[in-house]
């Protein structure tokens, strides 16, 4: 059977390798699952929009930042496919945090929205302005102090999911949903765990976890950190830059690993800056990424320390919905963003400080 390009993505979601489907055809059993996958939502959730622009806010303390640092290095310083990697991050979240027992809850407060919710105005500027935010990114992180945990300490993580409503497919203008999980990851990156009918569970990761730990160790040369990734089957620059973000958002690094991160970042081909600013859920937010088709992957950065506050994915152009609905995906349309609300280097799974 040939190959198809939902394959990989499909058995890293779903952790099924060729050898586990004998007798089954391989490739028909992933997408059977994946069917799973894609109609799959919990039950408990409620629905909330995608919170304003912060743009001008952003902006404004970006150049204060700036200012204050002179510009210097010490400044305080993600294809048919590709609708189906829309759809994997919607659906595949929630349906992911549930098959690993990653504790889901209700974000609270949500209110349903408009279907029609009014697109972002997303302008994305040149490669060389993502450049410069990296390399003060990097800056930024080699002058932090190393707060990284010990090999068996634990880095204890809370991430606010915003996404479509509806139970798959691309997210036409709301209404949206909001749930948060909580994680913890072992400091040497060989074990995860998370609440599961109530109790601590050690053992189970996120599929987005997977992938990325098997580039564990990490280096610290940004060029053989990317070619680790680029060079090792990782699907692209979308899936690079994507690994590269789940690195950063799961753990807390030493500096010298974190500044490699944002410079590997920086070797990604085409990572884009987005014009003015973004919101991180309430918080002024630098957003940077990769352009694929019809949509924007971004990591968000603060402003003022250049640390990581969470992750999104626009729609850069207007997009016409498979499956010949007659729905359209309008430019500026957010698809989904996980917002890191919490996170702590701690001494046992289960604890939050």
């Amino acid at each position: 059977m040939k190959p198809h390009p939902t394959d990989e993505p499909v058995r890293t979601l779903a952790r099924v390798r060729d050898a586990d489907l004998a007798g089954h055809a391989a490739r028909p059993a992933a997408r059977e699952l994946l069917t799973t996958i894609m109609t799959t939502a919990p039950a408990d959730a409620t629905v909330a929009a995608p919170g304003p622009a912060a743009a001008d806010t952003a902006t404004a303390r970006v150049a204060a930042s700036d200012a204050a640092a002179g510009g210097g290095a010490g400044a305080r310083v993600r294809r048919r496919g590709r609708s189906l990697a829309v759809r994997l991050a919607v659906a595949g979240t929630a349906a992911a945090a549930v098959a690993t027992g990653v504790a889901v809850w209700p974000g609270g407060g949500g209110e349903s929205v408009p279907p029609a919710a009014p697109p972002v105005a997303i302008r994305l500027a040149s490669a060389a302005e993502a450049g410069k935010v990296l390399d003060r990114a990097a800056a930024a992180a080699r002058n932090r102090p190393s707060a990284a945990p010990g090999p068996r300490q634990w880095v204890y993580t809370r991430i606010r999911v915003t996404s479509g409503a509806r139970p798959a497919g691309s997210v036409t203008g709301g209404p949206y949903r909001t749930d948060e999980s909580e994680l913890w990851r072992r400091g040497d990156g060989r074990q995860y765990a998370a609440y599961e009918n109530g109790r601590i569970s050690v053992g189970r990761e996120t599929a987005e976890s997977a992938r990325a730990s098997r580039y564990l160790p990490l280096p610290t040369d940004p060029g053989a950190l990317f070619r680790k990734i680029h060079g090792s089957g990782g699907g692209g620059p979308l899936m690079t830059f994507e690994t590269l973000v789940t690195i950063l958002r799961e753990n807390v690094h030493p500096p010298a690993t974190e500044a490699a991160i944002y410079r590997a970042m920086k070797l990604v081909p085409g990572v884009t800056l987005v014009e003015g600013g973004a919101d991180a859920a309430g918080r002024p937010a630098i957003a940077l990424g990769v352009v694929d088709q019809w949509t924007h992957t971004e990591v968000l950065l603060d402003p003022e320390t250049y640390g990581y506050l969470g992750d999104r994915v626009f729609a850069v152009k207007d997009h016409e919905v498979d499956g010949g609905s007659g729905e359209r995906v309008l430019k500026g349309t957010l698809q989904h963003q996980k917002v890191r609300v919490a996170v702590k280097v701690v001494d046992r799974p289960g604890a939050r400080s």
